[in-house]
């Protein structure tokens, strides 16, 4: 029988979150990547929202996909990450119910999966070392774009909220600072709106000036495993893809 009163205090504790009085404190984890939590509610104190930050000078995005597992259909991000030996795995964009990528997916400069046409959707690639946000409008596949994935909504388009649909759900998103690092973003028991979504990662400390909306709701999950530091932050559903983060080897 579905908890309506559960679903009711997860929804209420999504819009209780209180941004501004969140403790302010960046923990580095690893070489260019820090963490950040938010657990500020009024209701709901289980509720938590995890962030990191990261820096591509000392690390690189990848995907991780279905058909690197022995499913070759759908996995978790658990297994993503360790099949690939990564630090740092969230869920990507969307699929079809056949666990297809829908939109762009670029792994190590090879092209995965295509471009679709939908002008609310955004890209967010990695060119020259550079993350970057865009539409398609402005968007050209090249053999110098080492990541990308497409998703939607942009929630943040220089540093601009646009308008966005409502609708309450679990949420995960990638975000570009203005110094150009790398923040992804998961909820954990918080219900936001794209539009919540958008306000806290423009604002402090999160200060993101790009946002991406990632694949959410029962999709929405993240595995990190970095040295002591352990999170796993589990979804409802197996994903066609993961994003995930790996260092960059030192000359």
């Amino acid at each position: 029988m579905f908890n309506y009163r559960y679903w009711l205090i997860f929804i209420i504790g999504g819009m209780c979150v209180d941004y501004g009085h969140a403790n302010n404190l960046w923990h580095k984890i690893a070489p260019g990547i820090e963490y950040y939590e938010i657990q500020k509610t009024k209701i709901s104190p289980w509720s938590k929202i995890h962030v990191f930050k990261i820096s591509l000078k000392f690390n690189r995005l990848s995907l991780a996909i279905a058909t690197d597992t022995s499913t070759k259909t759908a996995a978790v991000v658990h297994d993503y990450a360790r099949l690939s030996k990564a630090m740092l795995a969230i869920n990507g964009g969307f699929f079809d119910e056949n666990y297809r990528p829908l939109g762009l997916r670029i792994r190590e400069a090879h092209q995965l999966s295509p471009l679709r046409p939908i002008s609310w959707w955004g890209i967010f690639y990695v060119h020259h070392g550079m993350p970057h946000i865009t539409n398609i409008k402005h968007f050209s596949v090249n053999k110098q774009i080492a990541f990308a994935v497409q998703s939607g909504p942009r929630i943040i388009i220089d540093g601009h909220i646009p308008r966005l649909k409502s609708g309450f759900a679990e949420r995960s998103s990638l975000g570009i600072t203005r110094d150009h690092r790398v923040i992804l973003l998961v909820t954990e028991h918080v219900a936001l709106s794209t539009s919540a979504l958008a306000k806290l990662m423009r604002s402090a400390p999160l200060n993101c000036i790009q946002a991406l909306n990632l694949d959410g709701g029962s999709s929405s999950q993240l595995y990190a495993n970095i040295d002591n530091f352990t999170l796993d932050v589990r979804g409802l559903a197996a994903i066609s893809d993961s994003i995930i983060v790996l260092s960059t080897p030192t000359v």
